[in-house]
Parts: structure tokens; sequence; C-alpha cells
């Protein structure tokens, strides 16, 4: 065999067992252990736990059907050229300070926070965030009947694991974690810590449908409660596109009830 031949056959089986290694990494929210916590109408309460992995924080990967639907039906939606612009609003940082000035409304006034890039963070979605988000999208697409969802994330050190306390229902605004709150007090006892608290805005079809990236009023004293209690380390908002992080050092500097 000519030794071009077998370097060839050498780089072809390297790359394929790289590809099969990879796709053996990727993380599938799906196919991890799900721990229910009881119903309350169409409202659900479970837990998701798995291992920590470097894939759990990458980019969103491709495929997740129910996220890419809203995607595509949103810039069919608007239009390109309109979508970019709703898209390029929300992601911005970089709004001139001396905007804040004049803004007397408080869910603006935290909006602008985090859109002159005062707080926060904001990046394309992650693979936790978006396959969570996607898991509700398939029951309740995001255009057509919008709902909010909740999603504790909590940390075990020793065990280098997570678990995801999600609560959702057919409601526009999130159920009460009141289920949630009592499994993760319980967990905490026993080593868990909770990290983050994730969940999802949208708009109106008047304000193009792309939720904001920052906390409303309801939001931020939540996350002064979350700070206080739970000692929180921070606070995700995904709009389905992007997500910004909030560090709980910042959650005094938003306007709340």
């Amino acid at each position: 065999m000519k030794p071009s031949l077998i370097l060839y056959l050498l780089l072809f089986v390297g790359i394929t067992s790289s590809w099969l290694i990879i796709q053996q990494d990727d993380f599938n929210l799906l196919k991890q252990p799900k721990t229910g916590l009881g119903r309350e109408g169409a409202a659900e309460f479970f837990f998701w736990e798995f291992q920590d992995q470097a894939s759990v924080w990458s980019n969103a990967p491709k495929g997740l059907t129910a996220v890419q639907s809203f995607q595509d039906s949103l810039e069919k939606l608007l239009g390109v050229v309109q979508f970019q612009r709703v898209v390029k609003k929300e992601q911005t940082q970089r709004n001139p300070k001396d905007s804040m000035v004049y803004v007397k409304n408080g869910d603006h006034y935290n909006a602008m926070l985090v859109h002159t890039g005062a707080v926060g963070k904001v990046r394309p979605m992650n693979s936790l965030e978006a396959q969570i988000l996607n898991y509700q999208l398939e029951k309740y697409p995001l255009l057509t009947r919008p709902t909010e969802f909740h999603a504790f994330i909590a940390y075990h050190q020793e065990r280098k694991a997570y678990r995801v306390y999600f609560g959702s229902s057919d409601q526009p605004w999130p159920p009460k974690p009141v289920l949630l709150i009592h499994q993760l007090e319980e967990d905490i006892k026993n080593g868990w810590k909770l990290r983050y608290h994730l969940h999802n805005h949208y708009e109106p079809p008047g304000n193009n449908y792309l939720g904001i990236l920052a906390p409303s009023m309801a939001d931020a004293q939540y996350y002064k409660m979350l700070a206080d209690n739970y000692q929180i380390e921070q606070t995700l908002i995904t709009n389905g596109i992007h997500t910004v992080e909030i560090k709980a050092a910042d959650f005094g500097r938003f306007e709340s009830h």
C-alpha cells in the first residue's frame, strides 16, 4: 500500500473517531434523569440531574427544532431587515449612557442599564439554555402561545453535578415555584448550591415579539430575594437568540417594586 494512501486512511480514521467522540460528548438534556415533583393543572414541576461537562455550556446546538422554528418564523414574520434590527436592538450594550438621564419608567431604566453596558453581559444562548427553552417551546410555541418558565440551576461540588429545577405551565407567566423551592431548600441541606436562575422573555406583536434582555421591576425584586435567601450567584434571561447574565452583586442597581 502506498504511504500516501496509508496516511489518508489514518487521517480519515482519526477524523471519524474524533467526530464520534464529539457526538458522544454532546450534551442532550432530554436524555438526563428527570425527577417529577408534582403537577398543578397544566403546570409541571420537576428537576433534571446531570454531570458537569464542557458541552453543557458550549454554544447552542443546531437541530433544536422548536427554537429553530421560532427564530426562522420570527425572521419571516418581521422580514430580514427588521428581524436583524430587532435582534441587534436587544443584543447591543453600546447605547450612550446619557440616554438614561430622563428615563423614569422602572422597567425601561432596567433595560437601559443593560443596553448601555452598565450592568450584565449579553451573549448567544448556550446549549443548556437553548435546550431548556426548546423543551418549553415544543409544547407552547412562543409566537402563537407565549409562556415563561422558571429554571433554578444548582451545583453539587463533590458530585460535580448540576440540577435544573424546572417549572412551567400553559399560561403567559411562570407558575409559582413553591414545589421547586421546597425541593431546592431540602437539597441545599445536602450540599447543593443555587448558582443560577434562568427564565425567558417575550414581547407582544406590537413590540416585535422578541423578549427584552433585562429584568422587569418584578424580576429584580425576585432576584434580590434569591440573593438574600439562597446566595444565588447569577441570573439569566434569554429571548431565544441571546441571553443576558447578571451577577448578584449588581441586583441592587436595578429598579424594583
